[in-house]
């Protein structure tokens, strides 16, 4: 018999014409045609469609994996990126420090000026 997959959105239980009953919880749920369009399920839950064969299956699961490889790949370049970054960051601080360490010593007075921003003329006579 064919089957379909189904997507419960209200948990039920289901009463078989043979009389038995399933519980049908809230999720994806592979059943006979017939189970599918019954009213009651149909109530309770949407068909998603023919069920998924095994061959999906590892489709899917290829897919995950590949998928599951890239996110690796990504992770460890994050990784190494800020580790990059923070080597970058000491040698910033260390060039800065040394730049500091030589404009220090640089630090000379001004020529003194009159207020009109003319050169005061040296006491000296030269």
């Amino acid at each position: 018999m064919a089957k379909k997959t189904i997507r419960v959105h209200t948990p039920f239980d289901f009463q078989f014409e043979d009389g038995t009953s399933q519980r049908f919880e809230a999720g994806e749920h592979t059943v006979d045609d017939k189970v599918a369009d019954h009213w009651f399920v149909t109530a309770h839950s949407d068909v998603t469609g023919k069920a998924k064969s095994s061959a999906d299956t590892k489709e899917f699961q290829a897919q995950i994996d590949s998928l599951t490889a890239q996110l690796e790949d990504k992770e460890k370049s994050i990784g190494d990126l800020q580790l990059s970054v923070t080597e970058k960051d000491e040698i910033i601080a260390d060039l800065t420090a040394q730049i500091e360490a030589m404009k220090a010593p640089v630090t000379e007075s001004a020529p003194e000026t009159e207020d009109n921003g003319t050169k005061r003329k040296s006491t000296n006579g030269k």
